[in-house]
């Protein structure tokens, strides 16, 4: 079975994304440490701006979506686009500091 994460990006604010950016950063980062607990990565972007070079080197993708949209329209929006067998939502501040938690967490459903 394949394994997608999904994670929305919403910068609420026109100001202040130099403030929001450590929660990328932060986030990639661990995807990265990871990347062996799923297999594809989509990184919601409602009126975050990500920087495609951000996702260098990992198996991820960004789906644009309109900023007006609330967490639970966009997903509605994005999953009609995912392969994957699985999907597992995740908060863009979710830390994870584990290994094996992504992998569990898919086994379990």
């Amino acid at each position: 079975m394949t394994r997608s994460i999904l994670v929305n990006f919403h910068l609420y604010t026109p100001w202040g994304k130099e403030y929001y950016q450590p929660l990328l950063d932060f986030f990639l980062s661990s995807m990265r440490k990871y990347a062996d607990e799923y297999d594809m990565l989509y990184v919601v972007d409602s009126n975050w701006h990500v920087d495609l070079a951000k996702l260098n080197g990992l198996n991820a993708q960004i789906v644009k979506v309109d900023p007006s949209l609330r967490y639970y329209d966009a997903y509605k929006q994005v999953l009609p686009q995912i392969n994957e067998d699985l999907v597992l939502f995740m908060d863009n501040d979710m830390v994870v500091y584990k290994p094996h938690i992504i992998s569990e967490t898919f086994n379990k459903l």
